[in-house]
This record gives C-alpha cells, sequence and structure tokens, in this order.
C-alpha cells in the first residue's frame, strides 16, 4: 500500500505544532493533536482521556509494535498511562524507530545518562514534569516518557480508525 505523503505532512505539522504551542500539558498537546481529525473532541486531562478513548468506536487499541508503521503511514496513534495523580498521553511522530534513552537527566544531583536499549517508534511527548524522557519532538521513543519496562507495558495506544 503507497503512504499517503499528504497524510504523513499533516501528522508530522500537527505533532509539531503541538509540542511548540503545550509544552507543559501533554493533555493540551495530545488534544491539539487530535482536534487537527477531530475538530469536536472536548479537551480532558489525560487520565479522562484515556477512558474516552477507551469508549470510543473511532480508536482501536494497536500493538506497540505496529505504531511506528501506523505513524509512518499518517494514521494518528495516540498511546497513554492512567496514574493516580496525573498520568500521561502521547502521539507517536512519523519517522523511523530510534534507540530508547541515550539522554541525559539529574537524579540526586548528579547528571547520569539513561542507557540506550532497543529501538521503537518516535513519540511527540510534552510534560508538566521534569524528565527529560518525556519531552520530544520525534526525537525520543514511544519507551521514553515512562523510561521503564514495566510501565511501558502498561500503555495503550489507539489508532483513529477512519
Amino acid at each position: 500500500m503507497p503512504v499517503d505523503a499528504s497524510a504523513v505532512s499533516k501528522l508530522k505539522q500537527a505533532c509539531d505544532t503541538a509540542y511548540d504551542l503545550h509544552p507543559n500539558s501533554c493533555s493540551h498537546a495530545v488534544w491539539h493533536v487530535i482536534q487537527q481529525y477531530l475538530p469536536s473532541q472536548p479537551w480532558l486531562n489525560a487520565n479522562a482521556l484515556i477512558e474516552h478513548l477507551r469508549g470510543q468506536a473511532h480508536w482501536k487499541t494497536v500493538d506497540s509494535g505496529q505504531v511506528g508503521r501506523l505513524a509512518r503511514e499518517g494514521v494518528l496513534v495516540v498511546g497513554g498511562k492512567k496514574e493516580s495523580a496525573n498520568g500521561h498521553v502521547i502521539v507517536v511522530y512519523p519517522g523511523g524507530d530510534i534507540p530508547a534513552g541515550g539522554y541525559s537527566y539529574t537524579k540526586n544531583g548528579k547528571v547520569e545518562t539513561l542507557r540506550t536499549r532497543g529501538s521503537y517508534a518516535r513519540a511527540m511527548s510534552t510534560s508538566l514534569g521534569s524528565w527529560p524522557g518525556a519531552m520530544s519532538k520525534g526525537d525520543k521513543t514511544i519507551w521514553d516518557p515512562w523510561a521503564n519496562d514495566a510501565k511501558f507495558v502498561q500503555v495503550t495506544f489507539w489508532q483513529l480508525s477512519p
């Protein structure tokens, strides 16, 4: 199936704009992207958005191993994990898979580098928190916002069905 270059361009542009407009709110950034496809989508915080996606017929769960291919085809894919306080949501960013990790972070006042590990699809992610893995304009992966295998297996991905 040939890739629709305009669909890929639309997804990339929506992600880039959302990242620039909403650097401190994953919910607002993901909402901005969704609105490019579903203009009537109301804003919901991350936990509420995850619940909303679970109940909609036009959102279909998809395995994390398929999300990179879908984004490279221009399909909107949202990922998220609920938390007791604030959950986190991302959009899968078009482009080839890249290694997870490899970036610096500060722990107990000491700068450390997260080990690199497996390759994953790219992410558009913003955050009110300070974790550098949660800030990505396609330069980090869908694994990096959680940076933990046990947490990542709890992330659900949904593709917007045509």
